[in-house]
């Protein structure tokens, strides 16, 4: 809100104006002025207003009228000043300049009303800012101003017309947003110049107008900072042009010094790894860490890309042999590249984490790297067990608060060390005590990605509980549909894709009720998205059985010999060969 003083400036224009001599419009008028002037000089009041209202007689144009106001106000004398407007104002009806210097005169000497009814005549002037003055001063008076009331929109733009200042018409975009009205708010924005174009942006995203945010960000040039390129890359990333999506993201990385989202260096990494970029992607995690060292996914994801980079082969002696030179070879330079972080030091920082946060959350993902024979082959499955049972001790079985993930990774890792009763028995613990109950149907819709997996686990098995082979189906059959739907809090992160496990028990469930047709899909669904040839093997013969058993013989010589390609001394696919030699012929 303009105070006061702050509207002077025009008035200061209007009688800079009459700091030199009166242009030739009459010697009579000048010379009365002249003698005003000398007047003031020497202190002599009264003879100073006599002469300014015989002035003010012969005057003529509304300069001459405020160069009498301006003389009057110097001895004080706010009666005749006034006069002097009102016969100005009278002669020259149109004139905006005195309009604009008597609103102000009434505010200073009069009163807000007053001063409000007389600047209602410089509604859409250049002088509309008085307005906008006037009236927030009245709201302010009333009590309690609510600044952003859509009464106030036009209030705002007002107020940019006389100045010029485009934060006034940022005003008035956001009263309309904030209602919904995002047309109107950005015809705010339709302006020649603007001073912050990531504003309008910001604005145009918000109201869903893509392409529109995308014409304000081409504003800025080369000059984009750290919210400029993070807009962009969601714009483009909504549109659909993920490629500007990614290359804005590497831009974002690429400016170091600045601390931005952690979700912003999630995805960063995530681009690198779709475009196998190590260096990007050590890069994004690594200055998430130093940012956020105590980011979950940060740490998942640093393990994953250590235990990537532990998997490359390591150099051979020619190799090895070119290093006591000088010469490097383009393999050579791309494997000095690599980034160093090893699974044991992303432990220690998994440790440190713990140690900060005492977060189940944290100790849990250490576990879970902890047993994995790629970090720790020597591990014995005693020790594994032992290690488990601490950490479910330490929180409370898994009912304290706070421990879901600890259950999500406890819960198949007793049921991978042969303990599915006990598995059960917390798994149901812990849903008693987030939910109060743990009927798997009634949760269903409540239940994450991992505990949706372990309840139709259960259901299958009974392990120490009730079968519900129907429940189990259901169960693994939502984990099939659309997960931006079925689990919410996915659509935030990242695609869910389904885990090879559970398409598997899907499909003996299918063949156990004779769905055929089903079991044959997801078992095609499930051999796609194995990565190993033992994984595509095992699912390929599961594949041919089904057809074996169903009459589709071509179909299931096809997938036998699928899959002692991948696995030669696959021995239940080599039974079925014996059994069945003419399969596929």
């Amino acid at each position: 809100m303009l105070r006061k003083g702050s509207c002077l400036l025009f008035l200061c224009m209007i009688f800079l104006l009459f700091s030199c001599n009166l242009k030739k419009e009459g010697l009579s008028f000048n010379a009365l002025l002249e003698a005003a002037d000398s007047q003031i000089t020497i202190g002599d009041a009264k003879s100073v207003v006599r002469t300014l209202r015989s002035a003010r007689d012969s005057a003529q144009s509304p300069l001459q009228f405020l160069g009498i106001y301006k003389r009057l106000l110097q001895v004080g004398e706010l009666q005749e000043a006034e006069k002097t407007l009102k016969a100005g104002i009278r002669q020259h009806p149109d004139n905006l300049d005195l309009k604009a210097v008597y609103s102000w005169f009434l505010y200073e000497h009069e009163s807000l009303s007053q001063a409000l009814g007389q600047a209602k005549k410089l509604e859409n002037t250049k002088y509309a800012s008085l307005l906008s003055q006037f009236q927030l001063q009245a709201a302010k008076e009333k009590g309690s101003v609510d600044y952003l009331s859509p009464d106030y929109a036009d209030v705002y733009a007002s107020a940019y017309l006389s100045t010029q200042n485009d934060a006034w018409l940022q005003n008035a975009a956001v009263v309309c947003a904030a209602t919904g009205n995002f047309d109107q708010a950005l015809h705010y924005g339709s302006v020649v110049h603007l001073s912050d174009p990531l504003f309008w942006a910001t604005a145009a995203y918000d109201g869903k107008r893509y392409s529109e945010a995308l014409d304000y960000l081409a504003l800025l040039g080369t000059s984009h900072s750290a919210e400029s390129l993070l807009l962009a890359s969601d714009i483009h990333t909504i549109m659909g042009d993920l490629e500007r999506g990614r290359r804005a993201r590497e831009a974002l990385l690429t400016l170091g010094e600045q601390e931005l989202p952690a979700q912003l260096y999630l995805n960063g990494a995530k681009d690198a790894r779709s475009s196998k970029d190590l260096v990007l992607e050590s890069l994004a995690l690594n200055r998430l860490l130093e940012l956020y060292p105590d980011n979950e996914e940060g740490l998942r994801a640093l393990m994953e890309m250590a235990l990537r980079v532990q998997q490359v082969p390591k150099e051979n002696d020619l190799a090895k042999a070119l290093r006591e030179t000088k010469l490097r070879s383009a393999g050579m330079i791309a494997y000095d590249m690599l980034p160093k972080t090893s699974p044991e030091q992303v432990l220690d920082l998994m440790a440190a984490s713990h140690q900060r946060t005492n977060s189940a959350h944290i100790a849990a993902l250490a576990y879970a790297y902890r047993i994995n024979p790629a970090v720790s082959p020597n591990m014995t499955q005693e020790e594994k067990e032992a290690d488990l049972w601490l950490l479910l001790e330490a929180y409370g079985g898994g009912t304290a608060e706070g421990s879901e993930r600890l259950v999500e990774i406890a819960v198949p890792a007793l049921i991978a060390l042969g303990h599915e009763r006990e598995a059960r028995r917390i798994f149901d613990a812990s849903l008693m005590s987030r939910f109060g109950t743990n009927d798997y149907k009634e949760l269903q819709n409540k239940l994450s990605v991992k505990e949706c997996e372990c309840a139709a686990y259960f259901s299958a098995q009974g392990a120490g509980g009730s079968v519900d082979m129907t429940l189990s189906r259901d169960l693994f059959e939502s984990l099939l549909s659309d997960q931006s739907l079925r689990f919410p809090q996915l659509a935030a992160t990242s695609s869910y894709e389904v885990e090879i496990p559970v398409l598997v028990n899907l499909g003996e469930m299918y063949a156990g009720s004779k769905k055929y047709s089903q079991a044959w899909d997801v078992y095609t669904q499930a051999a796609g998205l194995a990565s190993t040839a033992k994984e595509k093997a095992d699912i390929l013969y599961r594949l041919a059985w089904l057809q074996y058993q169903t009459g589709f013989s071509q179909e299931a010589g096809r997938s036998l010999e699928s899959c002692l390609k991948y696995n030669p001394y696959h021995q239940d696919a080599k039974i079925l060969q014996l059994r069945a030699p003419n399969l596929g012929k």
